[in-house]
């Protein structure tokens, strides 16, 4: 909708200020031409009469036959004098006369009154019907001469500085306005990008605490969640990391007593239970182990051959795990990492559909690995709460297969450390597509 643009604050609040510069600017000019119309005309009423009569009095000494020559000469910009009889024009003080206005019967009654007093001959003011024309004096000389006198309408003058001097101020105003956002709206946007940089498992940079007291305070307070946050997430993993150690010596006594039992039905359901809880504190372990997954250094590694290793590994351990090519492409990743990565996602496709493929492809310009599978799939309504630790879907997938639900939000952390982004896409034809994408662009 209009009222939502621009969809930014910087946007809007510039939209607002300018627009009331603009329109404030308007009505001061406005008012300025008004003023000065006002003044044009009362000096025109004021000294109009007195010059009128001196170019009047001018012709009246003047001989006869000189008059006609004088006449360019006493001509002005507001009026012109002529020789000649005007008919036909109605006198101002008719009452059927429409085009005299208020304005018009003062003018002609200051300066009738001014010739008639110079000249002590009668003056008549008539409503001209020619364009130009605001007002028709018609008098005579001394010697009965009759002399038109045309009132032209004013004309407003404008000085030529005054527009370019209210461009610069409107300028020069919406200027500051412009700074002035900025530098409110810069914080929020340091703030939102620092906000969109938090990763799980990666400690972030802290922002610059300084500037005015509010942005610096609302920093200080950012920094302080950020780093009550990290200190949360390192504990939860070493709390988990340290429960999952602690249960590993637990579960081999038991083990270890399962086997005095004498019943062997009895001691092969224990073991069952022993192995999935074996398989759940590994599967903890591996997913507080995550979190040191940022100090392995980064390396230049060649992608394609480290797929076709995990491929290989696979199909050695005898799964059914087939390699669909991609071109060569090296990037800088943490290459033990990106192995798990790649490792669990195709455990998790051996689990729940029997067959994983891998391929190398380049998406928006940049290399994404793709595991896909031809099992049930993940409905679009849970593709991101698998992501989540210990969450499984009940009932979609082979609930015999032990998952523990911690596949792949591994993933997902391991991912954040490569600097990459994973994804769950439907597969055409039916499954599932794992997408591990780099952030960056192909060289």
């Amino acid at each position: 909708m209009i009222r939502d643009r621009p969809r930014t604050l910087f946007g809007r609040l510039v939209l607002i200020l300018v627009s009331s510069l603009l329109l404030a600017q308007a009505l001061t000019f406005a008012f300025v031409l008004a003023e000065r119309s006002l003044a044009m005309r009362g000096m025109m009423v004021s000294y109009l009469a007195a010059d009128v009569a001196s170019s009047v009095a001018m012709l009246d000494r003047l001989p006869r036959a000189e008059r006609a020559g004088w006449l360019p000469r006493l001509q002005r910009t507001n009026y012109k004098l002529r020789l000649g009889v005007e008919a036909g024009a109605p006198s101002i003080a008719g009452s059927n006369v429409g085009a005299a206005s208020l304005r018009e019967s003062e003018l002609a009654r200051s300066v009738t009154q001014t010739l008639s007093k110079a000249l002590s001959q009668p003056v008549t003011a008539v409503a001209p019907e020619e364009a130009g024309v605001e007002l028709r004096l018609v008098l005579r000389l001394q010697d009965g001469t009759p002399v038109i006198v045309d009132l032209a309408q004013p004309r407003l003058r404008l000085s030529p500085w005054l527009l370019a001097a209210l461009t610069a101020q409107l300028l020069l105003l919406a200027g500051g306005c412009w700074l002035a956002i900025r530098q409110v709206t810069r914080p929020l946007a340091r703030l939102a990008e620092a906000a969109g940089a938090l990763v799980p498992g990666r400690p972030g940079m802290p922002l610059d605490p300084t500037g005015p007291r509010e942005v610096a305070r609302a920093a200080e307070a950012f920094n302080r969640m950020r780093q009550r946050i990290d200190e949360h997430l390192e504990e939860r993993s070493q709390m988990l990391g340290a429960i999952s150690h602690d249960l590993q010596t637990p579960i081999t006594r038991m083990r270890l007593r399962t086997e005095l039992l004498d019943d062997e039905t009895l001691r092969d359901k224990l073991h069952a239970d022993l192995g999935q809880m074996q398989h759940l504190v590994e599967q903890g372990l591996a997913y507080a182990r995550t979190a040191q997954a940022e100090q392995e250094p980064e390396a230049s590694t060649e992608i394609v051959a480290l797929l076709q290793s995990c491929v290989a590994d696979a199909c050695d351990a005898g799964q059914a795990v087939a390699w669909r090519g991609g071109a060569p492409a090296a990037l800088s990743t943490r290459p033990r990492a990106l192995r798990r990565i790649v490792g669990n996602l195709v455990d998790n496709a051996i689990k729940f559909a029997g067959a994983a493929e891998v391929e190398l492809v380049e998406q928006d310009d940049c290399h994404a690995i793709l595991v896909m599978d031809r099992g049930p799939g993940i409905a679009p309504q849970e593709r991101e709460k698998v992501m989540q630790p210990f969450y499984r879907i009940e009932g979609s997938r082979n609930p015999a297969t032990g998952g523990t639900g911690l596949g792949l939000a591994i993933v997902q952390r391991l991912a954040h450390v490569c600097n990459a982004e994973f994804s769950l896409l439907p597969r055409e034809g039916g499954g599932l597509t794992a997408c591990v994408r780099f952030r960056s662009p192909v060289p």
